[in-house]
């Protein structure tokens, strides 16, 4: 699958321009439902199918897809939005057949389902019957993946040119099902800037690099992660995983009191205790040190945001997670006034609200996190099922390899540890962010049920050494490196006004 996630605007941009080269209407609709029609016949038997077809191009598709069914010999029947029979007529038509196809609204929607149509969409999902949604399923977002009131829940969905940002959006990733993206004729050069992408190793695998013979401690990434005795056991989980991701070397910074909690069960390492704030910059501006990482484990109150304008003020790149972010709650114009390109913050839903209160209105996730991180100037990473990593320049990279068994204490510990790993190495914020969450969550699913955040850790080497070994073919890194490849594109996009 492509990496760029088109938006309904930019999706119609791509449409406009092939219809000005003199392709019509009609022949798009042609393309999208012998792709759909296509996909049936791949995924099952012939069959009695029901249509499903609305007002717009999407019900067109779907006219399109019963007559070329029709003529595979198929028993089609087509139900149109505005003819409908009465309630149990259509339970029971249903009930009868044995596929749905659901051609009712495309990308446009950006209303509730109501009335006669929302009695529709449920009894097709009552039905229990797999329904294939042409585009995105009727009553979800393309944009946000926000579920309009009523929504399918389909089987498959196959949608055309690329995927959009609603098809990997909480709820829309769930009610989507499996994806097909099918070719509809638009060559890629009429493609319109993008600025949403799928979270894939084409974007950034390049930008990892395995140690060389000439190597030490130092040149392959050395790191300071600063302690708080509250919870030393989210300091010694971040500390493992940037040293498992590949930094050479971490040090971790305590205050003096705390030392023997460290010391007595550090991993490999190296504990310094510290006894003033003069010590602690001194450290923190150490040349050696590439990347800083504060928050995990930290309690929210003064002291705690004051280490961080501490760190920031070093200008080096840094990682503010926990106890970090929330020490700003209230504050946050302070944050933006302290902060630089070279930051990521690694706010969880709770987080960012407290962050960013101003931004709780907006019902689209990926557009919530792009204004925030354009606002602070930094990369604002949104933890969930569905992680957002947003540049300050405006691009959106959207994950979706993450499990639910991701969903217990320390694995975002271990999330921060990898991106400061990673930082420590050389790599732009951006891309460090946006590799720590794939593996991140490509080490969860290696490891499965009963997941818990240390194991995460103990798969990192695995994930490593398969990004190694990885076709790139598969995610298409030719278009992706077309598009972001170098190390300027991808971590100084476009600005997007």
């Amino acid at each position: 699958m492509r990496t760029e996630l088109l938006t309904s605007d930019e999706m119609k941009l791509a449409e406009d321009a092939v219809l000005a080269e003199g392709v019509s209407e009609e022949m798009l609709m042609e393309k999208a439902g012998e792709g759909v029609a296509d996909e049936i016949r791949n995924h099952f038997s012939q069959c009695s199918t029901i249509v499903v077809c609305g007002p717009g191009k999407n019900g067109g598709d779907g006219k399109v897809v019963a007559r070329l069914l029709e003529n595979a010999g198929w028993p089609v029947k087509v139900l149109h939005f505005n003819d409908l029979p009465s309630h149990e007529e259509l339970k029971s038509l249903f009930e009868q057949t044995d596929l749905i196809v659901d051609g009712l609204f495309g990308t446009g929607l950006s209303r509730p389902l109501e009335g006669e149509i929302k009695t529709l969409v449920d009894l097709m999902n009552d039905s229990n019957k797999p329904i294939v949604a042409i585009d995105i399923p009727s009553g979800i977002d393309s944009n946000s993946g926000t579920c309009y009131g009523a929504s399918i829940k389909a089987k498959i969905t196959v949608t055309f040119l690329r995927a959009k940002p609603g098809h990997f959006l909480i709820p829309g990733r769930i009610h989507t099902g499996e994806l097909v993206v099918k070719d509809i004729g638009i060559p890629d050069r009429l493609l319109p800037p993008v600025t949403h992408y799928l979270n894939t190793p084409s974007l950034w695998e390049h930008f990892i690099t395995e140690p060389q013979p000439l190597d030490h401690k130092y040149s392959r990434g050395a790191c300071l992660v600063v302690g708080d005795g509250c919870m030393p056991g989210a300091i010694r989980l971040a500390t493992y995983a940037a040293r498992r991701v590949g930094a050479g070397l971490v040090r971790l910074m305590c205050k003096n009191e705390e030392y023997p909690i460290y010391a007595s069960s550090a991993w490999g390492e190296i504990v310094t205790p510290i006894a003033t704030a003069k010590e602690y910059l001194e450290w923190a501006t150490d040349k050696r040190f590439k990347a800083l990482l504060w928050g995990p484990g930290a309690l929210p109150k003064q002291s705690t945001l004051e280490q961080a304008l501490l760190l920031l003020s070093t200008k080096k790149p840094c990682v503010l997670d926990g106890g970090a972010l929330s020490s700003f709650e209230g504050n946050a114009q302070l944050l933006s006034s302290h902060i630089h390109p070279n930051v990521i913050l690694t706010p969880h839903e709770g987080e960012f609200i407290r962050l960013f209160p101003h931004l709780a209105f907006l019902n689209n996730k990926a557009e919530k996190v792009r204004n925030a991180a354009i606002e602070v100037g930094a990369v604002v990473v949104l933890k969930g099922f569905d992680t957002i990593i947003a540049s300050p320049s405006g691009e959106v990279i959207i994950n979706a390899n993450a499990p639910a068994t991701l969903a217990t204490a320390g694995t975002g510990d271990v999330l921060a540890g990898m991106m400061v790993g990673l930082l420590a190495q050389g790599l732009d914020p951006f891309i460090a962010a946006a590799a720590a969450v794939w593996m991140h969550g490509d080490a969860a699913s290696r490891r499965g049920l009963g997941l818990i955040a240390e194991d995460i850790i103990e798969e990192i080497p695995a994930v490593l050494q398969s990004l190694k070994f990885l076709d790139r073919s598969n995610d298409s890194v030719d278009n992706a490196e077309g598009r972001m490849g170098d190390r300027e594109k991808i971590s100084r996009p476009t600005k997007v006004s």
